[in-house]
């Protein structure tokens, strides 16, 4: 069995050194420093060496034979601690300090993701000397209507991204950075780029020089308040996987990654260790926004849970240049995870520390819930707080909600205070994953003709009283009139073309698949002309709806007007539509909505069709709104 360093002291390396302790293949873990939470942990032990002790960490390495040095922070990396390890022959994981440029300097890497073409937003760097020159490039961008972002390029411990809401907002950034130095060294040369519009997302890969394997995309919470308000800060919580991340915009992502490590390859700049790729999610496709060369925090503390592959085999396949000689396909939990970060009171100004720490044990008990330490220590009585940022209350489970409940379930175990404490010292956010929570229903509009009931959900989503958004059109027919009226919206429309004889579960198959890789929810069935398989029921269940031209269940089977000649046949004095799950029995889904209008003397088929198809848009919108809320039932109860 093998022991292993790991440097660094906050939550990423507790949550670090706790997964590769559950390797079969790991005896000891060594951390260096460490923190209250690690010192507590079995098979682990502190060692009192700062970070960045280059020397110290490598000669440490070498005493204990680790087989395995595990890096979590940016400044030993971008201090040569990697090349040090390669000199005295102890395998690491983490980037060289040429490597690691790509997070030392953003003016660096702007100038490289130009150079190789990779996403991002145009920009222009500037040095010492040059305060005027970007006072001037800022007057431009504003004046033609752009508004930008103003970053101190070197490393400015997360804080060096100023977001301007005004051209003197933007000039004053700039003096901020290269004139009055708030950020020392770190603002010697200045980035000036174009503010993008999205949602952002944290995208990782494990890096072994060659390929990039990436994890779960995540998302975190960066100002200290609810609705986003407050200062920045390191972080106060995220989630893991981010649905934002759809299966198609994944592929894009993981292209931008894979070409940026033979990109850094080919410039001699071999990437061994955590690519994260800081990613907005724009209307023209995933832009870089940075790379950092570690893991993020806290997202860390949410990805390490989910991962099922052996995280020792992970970082020692990719030290050695192969991952997939060690592990053939990082594998990853079918699960949610969801972190919340416990702060002292203050944070990210000045706060309180020494403050005793009580609850853990209960928050510990908790199903799915794991306590990473990140500021803490060992103090008389128990631990105490030693930083901004004090520990992060993860919680996993099978779903992303449930496991935000049992995260928040944690935290509310905990105290920062001591006997007596009037006011709690100790803060979070109760908003975390909001964005997941709130986010629009994606919805697909299958069809095979107009598609003409689907305007009504269109036109809902445009004047914001439905939370969706329509985010593909397929149709069998290359023709069909529902293609024509996705484009005219700017909707991605999408041919999925159906060969006489195909059997219905193979074409069905295929539909999915596109559906997948657009990220839908929910399918509207408008007006197709198919039958659809028992298997594409079972994997839409409870997510596929279509609207039928009757008050089912009278008249189910029908179509069109033989369905309205039925009801005049009858002799009925009213007739309606039918929004319903789609089942593999016809018609036969459970009922979701069902309006109804009269059927008077003199109705012909088609003025009942006419009054009855004004109902079917607004039913439509009804079904959307309570799919994303309530919920939709799957089948067998009506």
């Amino acid at each position: 069995m093998a022991d292993v360093l790991v440097v660094g002291s906050g939550g990423r390396e507790h949550a670090i050194a706790c997964k590769l302790r559950d390797s079969p293949k790991v005896r000891h873990v060594f951390c260096a420093p460490g923190n209250g939470g690690t010192a507590q942990e079995p098979d682990m032990t502190n060692v009192a060496l700062g970070d960045s002790d280059v020397e110290g960490l490598v000669k440490l390495a070498k005493e204990k034979s680790v087989a395995l040095v595990f890096v979590g922070p940016e400044a030993p990396l971008c201090a040569g601690l990697a090349d040090a390890c390669a000199t005295a022959g102890v395998p690491c994981f983490g980037p060289t300090k040429a490597a690691a440029e790509l997070e030392a300097s953003k003016a660096f890497s702007k100038d490289f993701f130009a150079k190789y073409s990779l996403p991002t937003a145009t920009y222009k760097n500037f040095k010492i000397g040059e305060h005027e020159a970007a006072v001037a490039y800022v007057e431009g961008e504003y004046a033609a209507g752009r508004e930008v972002v103003v970053k101190a390029s070197g490393l400015a411990a997360g804080k060096g991204v100023l977001m301007p809401t005004s051209v003197d907002e933007a000039k004053a950034a700039i003096k901020e950075i290269m004139v009055d130095k708030a950020f020392g060294a770190a603002g010697d040369e200045v980035v000036v780029e174009q503010l993008l519009i999205g949602e952002e997302c944290s995208c990782m890969a494990f890096a072994d020089g060659k390929i990039a394997s990436m994890m779960a995309p995540a998302q975190d919470h960066k100002r200290v308040n609810d609705n986003d308000q407050g200062p920045n800060t390191g972080g106060m919580g995220a989630y893991a996987p981010a649905p934002c991340l759809t299966p198609k915009l994944r592929k894009e992502v993981e292209q931008i990654l894979q070409k940026t490590v033979e990109s850094l390859a080919a410039e001699g700049r071999t990437y061994i260790g955590v690519l994260y790729g800081g990613f907005m999610l724009t209307k023209d496709g995933p832009m870089l926004l940075e790379y950092n060369c570690r893991f993020g925090d806290p997202e860390t503390q949410v990805l390490l849970p989910l991962l099922d592959s052996d995280l020792f085999d992970v970082a020692l396949g990719c030290a050695e240049g192969d991952l997939k000689a060690k592990v053939p396909e990082v594998c990853w939990k079918p699960s949610a995870a969801a972190t919340v970060v416990c702060a002292a009171k203050g944070y990210p100004g000045s706060y309180p520390k020494g403050l005793p720490i009580s609850g853990l044990d209960e928050a510990g008990a908790v199903e799915g819930v794991k306590v990473y330490h990140a500021g803490t220590k060992s103090g008389e009585g128990g631990l105490v707080t030693t930083g901004g940022r004090v520990l992060a209350v993860t919680g996993m489970a099978a779903d992303f909600k449930e496991a935000l409940k049992r995260a928040y379930a944690g935290v509310d175990k905990i105290r920062f205070d001591p006997p007596g404490a009037e006011a709690s010292n100790l803060h979070c956010r109760r908003d975390i994953g909001r964005r997941a929570i709130e986010r629009p229903t994606r919805v697909a509009i299958v069809g095979s003709t107009r598609g003409s009931s689907s305007q009504a959900t269109i036109d809902a989503i445009k004047a914001g009283t439905l939370n969706a958004q329509v985010v593909v059109a397929c149709s069998n027919k290359s023709d069909a009139g529902i293609l024509e009226r996705a484009r005219n919206e700017g909707i991605p429309a999408v041919h999925v073309p159906c060969k006489k004889g195909t059997p219905r579960a193979e074409y069905d198959a295929k539909l999915t698949e596109v559906l997948r890789e657009y990220g839908v929810d929910l399918v509207m069935l408008v007006g197709f002309m198919r039958i659809v398989s028992p298997e594409f029921c079972n994997d839409w269940a409870g997510a596929c709806i279509n609207v039928h031209p009757s008050l089912l269940p009278k008249h189910a089977g029908g179509m069109d007007l033989e369905v309205h000649k039925a009801v005049l046949a009858a002799g009925e004095t009213e007739t309606g539509c039918t929004v319903h799950v789609v089942t593999a029995e016809v018609d036969g889904g459970p009922i979701v909505v069902q309006p109804k209008v009269p059927v008077v003397p003199g109705d012909t088929p088609e003025s009942v069709k006419a009054k009855v198809q004004v109902e079917e848009g607004p039913a439509l919108v009804e079904a959307v709104r309570i799919f994303g809320t309530t919920g939709l039932p799957k089948g067998g109860d009506k």
